[in-house]
């Protein structure tokens, strides 16, 4: 008898969410027809082509001093925060719970900070690199930039998340783990309470959602833009690669955690 109502829960939560779903992909539907008949019947290889040479301009002239701003603001926006956040520290009483709130959104700020200008660092020379080693005889002063410019943001960011953990570690002495040392995570991790682990957990949960939507969005949107401007199966490859490891890795985590619980 319980089973049967729990089939019957079971069906009814289906009922209702499939109204939703099948409007969403008829939409889809509708959208992807729009799509295609437009690419059909207006010329969008010109567009392609605009948008090739957007992007090689952008690569050969652009994306260099974009490097070399990222390099500048990156310790400019970052490392006062930072100081802030030791001196509140250096000065906590070891009691007050708010000011150690405080100093974690702080730190987090920072972490943040570093990571953007990292990701935009890898983009920035990857679009530096894409006009060939032909571009690069032509315009050596702009490489020799990009490529100083990429290591100093790496430098910047090496050290100040370095300076970040070793300043977090006042508020948790336990936590010894070096940034430097190839198991940091793992080892600062197993330091973290229970409490800190179900954060973490849900933070990680949090990406893994965001990440499946933003992968999937994008699949859609490189395949639709495979079929109009031309950009190859490289990008949907590396966009569905990401989110299959993405997959993976959260299956094989599940599989583990239910054997220990």
């Amino acid at each position: 008898m319980k089973m049967n109502m729990e089939r019957n829960e079971i069906k009814e939560a289906n009922r209702k969410a499939m109204p939703g779903f099948l409007l969403l992909a008829l939409v889809g539907a509708i959208v992807g027809g729009i799509v295609g008949f437009y690419s059909a019947e207006y010329d969008v290889e010109q567009l392609a082509g605009s948008m090739k040479s957007a992007g090689a301009f952008f690569g050969k002239y652009v994306s260099s001093w974009i490097l070399l701003a990222i390099a500048v603001i990156t310790p400019i926006v970052g490392i006062p925060v930072y100081q802030k956040t030791k001196r509140l520290l250096l000065a906590w009483d070891g009691e007050d719970e708010s000011i150690c709130d405080i100093a974690e959104k702080k730190l987090n700020t920072v972490l943040m900070i570093i990571s953007i200008a990292m990701i935009c660092a890898f983009f920035l020379i990857s679009a530096t690199y894409s006009g060939g080693f032909a571009m690069i005889e032509k315009h050596l002063n702009m490489y020799v930039l990009a490529i100083v410019t990429f290591l100093i943001i790496l430098a910047e960011g090496i050290i100040i998340q370095q300076k970040a953990v070793d300043i977090t570690k006042i508020m948790y002495p336990e936590k010894t783990a070096s940034v430097y040392d190839l198991k940091f995570q793992k080892k600062w991790v197993e330091s973290c309470d229970e409490a800190e682990k179900i954060m973490i957990g849900r933070c990680a949960f949090e990406a893994f959602k965001v990440t499946n939507s933003v992968c999937g969005a994008l699949s859609i949107i490189l395949a639709i833009s495979a079929m109009m401007f031309d950009i190859g199966f490289l990008p949907s490859f590396v966009v569905c690669l990401i989110w299959l490891v993405n997959q993976c890795v959260y299956c094989r985590a599940a599989a583990k955690c239910s054997k220990v619980l």
